[in-house]
C-alpha cells in the first residue's frame, strides 16, 4: 500500500473512531457532522470526501463493529474440547462488556436509528456479506462434508454454540443500556451477575 493510500485509510479510521464516541455521546440523529469532523482533527470537506453522509459513516461503523465484536469467534471452537471453547468464546464477550461497552451499546443504537427508516441492519449488503463469510470460513475450517455422522455433530456443536453466545450478547448489551441510562460505571455486583448469567448459559448448554 503507498503512503498516500495509507495516509486515507488512517484518515477514514479516525472518523470513523470519532463518530463512533460522537453517536454513543449524542445518538445518531442528534450527532452533527462538523462535531465528528472536529473530534476526529479532521475538516468537514475532508470527512465528505471519505463519507457522502451520516448514514453512510454510522453504517461504515455499524459493520466495523460487528466484525470486532464477532469476527471469527466460531474459527476459535475446537471440537477436541467444546466446553472450554465455549467458555473461552463467552470471555471475550465478558471482556467487550468491561472494556468496550461503547461497541455493544452502538449496535443498538444503530439498530434504533435504521428502524427509523423503515430499515433492517440485517438488510445491509455489507451485513449479509459478514455473515456469508463467517459461515464459509465456519465451513472451510472444519472442513465440513455434510454426508458424514461426524458432520452432523458438528453442526450440532455450531449451532449451540451461535444461541448461547447470541443470548450472552443480548444479555450484556441489556447490561450496557441499564448501566448508561442509571449513569453508572460497571460496578463489582453488576460483573459478578454477568459471570453468573455466564455459568448459567453453560449449564445450559452441557444439558443440551
Amino acid at each position: 500500500m503507498k503512503l498516500r493510500e495509507k495516509q486515507l485509510q488512517l484518515t477514514r479510521e479516525m472518523i470513523k473512531e470519532a463518530a463512533l464516541e460522537t453517536f454513543c455521546e449524542k445518538g445518531i440523529e442528534g450527532s452533527d457532522l462538523v462535531l465528528v469532523a472536529a473530534r476526529s482533527g479532521t475538516s468537514r470537506r475532508t470527512l465528505y470526501h471519505h463519507f457522502k453522509d451520516k448514514e453512510q459513516l454510522a453504517t461504515e461503523v455499524y459493520v466495523d463493529n460487528l466484525k470486532k465484536m464477532f469476527g471469527r469467534l466460531l474459527l476459535e471452537f475446537d471440537f477436541q474440547s467444546p466446553r472450554a471453547s465455549i467458555e473461552a468464546i463467552l470471555n471475550k464477550y465478558l471482556f467487550l462488556r468491561e472494556h468496550h461497552p461503547d461497541l455493544l451499546y452502538y449496535d443498538s443504537l444503530f439498530s434504533v436509528y435504521f428502524a427509523s427508516m423503515g430499515k433492517n441492519p440485517a438488510e445491509l449488503p455489507a451485513f449479509k456479506e459478514l455473515i456469508s463469510e463467517e459461515t464459509h470460513l465456519s465451513v472451510s475450517a472444519f472442513s465440513l462434508d455434510l454426508q458424514t455422522e461426524e458432520t452432523g455433530q458438528k453442526l450440532v456443536w455450531i449451532e449451540r454454540t451461535r444461541m448461547v453466545t447470541h443470548l450472552y450478547f443480548i444479555y450484556l448489551q441489556k447490561s450496557v443500556l441499564i448501566s448508561r441510562q442509571n449513569q453508572d460505571a460497571t460496578k463489582a455486583e453488576e460483573i459478578e451477575q454477568n459471570i453468573r448469567y455466564k455459568e448459567f448459559l453453560l449449564s445450559l448448554w452441557d444439558v443440551q
